[in-house]
């Protein structure tokens, strides 16, 4: 009980760090008008310390501040390096909104995260903006064409994040935002970034100078073993399907095993019945 009366003093003594506060105040000056934040608290009561470990683990993924400061103890610094900065949960008569906004932290370098992190935060809510813009405009549409308002349903507005890969030299996540209108549309957002240098990594950084070799082998091998189901079709070269990668830019995310995950949105180069596809390069770059 004594230990886990420390703890508790410990995490009420947790001071916001000053690069959260420059981060939030920046962009929440840009914003034209105010949105309402839901930030989720844990309470927690353990008797064990096993259920204090546990009770850590979740704090990471939901407490910024809590991160920053458990991120010093070596064991968890290693895995504390992108959270949950800004969660936005609202809904009127045109929208549906649930959004969680990730931030880097614990990389040793400071100016990095600051500028990734205020990056992140504008192209987010810029991203909100635009599809709350939409929504209304959608609405607006539907009511002028002899829809019904109280028939009407809000329009379903997404954004969450997944960790690919994470060391204490590179770290991979990507962003994800949905608009459910018609059809659902998705729109992705890469950061495949080397700590150390602040350089965001592409393909050629990751794969050297053959990545395109490397990358078009494996994904033609792997269409062809993949049409081999009935149920998978895919574009051909003339019907606007895949001929190859143009340059380095293409979108991917590194996984948990280091290795380049190859991504193409829906419709890219296929029905959009099947979806995003992604394609595992089989060559292990960490």
């Amino acid at each position: 009980m004594k230990k886990l009366e420390k703890a508790k003093e410990v995490y009420k003594a947790i001071k916001i760090p000053e690069q959260l506060n420059y981060i939030v105040n920046k962009t929440i000056s840009k914003e034209r008008r105010e949105k309402r934040y839901v930030f989720k608290y844990v309470k927690y009561a353990v008797s064990t310390v096993a259920c204090i470990f546990l009770t850590f683990v979740f704090m990471i993924n939901v407490n910024s501040s809590f991160a920053t400061s458990v991120s010093e103890i070596p064991i968890i610094g290693d895995v504390a390096k992108v959270f949950t900065i800004k969660e936005v949960n609202e809904e009127d008569k045109t929208k549906l909104i649930n959004a969680k906004i990730p931030a880097l932290e614990n990389t040793g370098n400071t100016e990095l995260e600051k500028r990734i992190n205020y990056e992140i935060m504008l192209k987010m809510n810029e991203v909100l903006k635009e599809a709350e813009e939409r929504a209304a405009d959608y609405k607006e549409a539907v009511i002028e064409t002899g829809g019904d308002e109280e028939d009407y349903q809000p329009i379903n507005i997404q954004i969450d994040y997944k960790v690919g890969y994470s060391s204490d030299k590179v770290v991979s996540f990507m962003i994800s935002k949905s608009e459910t209108l018609a059809s659902a549309y998705t729109e992705r957002y890469f950061y495949n970034i080397d700590i150390e240098t602040g350089k965001k990594l592409n393909l050629r950084d990751v794969l050297g100078n053959d990545y395109k070799e490397i990358v078009n082998k494996t994904i033609y091998k792997e269409i062809e073993e993949r049409s081999k189901n009935p149920d998978n079709v895919y574009l051909t070269a003339d019907e606007g399907g895949f001929d190859g990668i143009e340059n380095e830019y293409q979108n991917f995310y590194i996984n948990s095993d280091g290795k380049v995950v190859i991504i193409f949105e829906k419709y890219e180069i296929a029905p959009g019945y099947m979806g995003t596809q992604e394609f595992v390069i089989d060559k292990q770059i960490f």
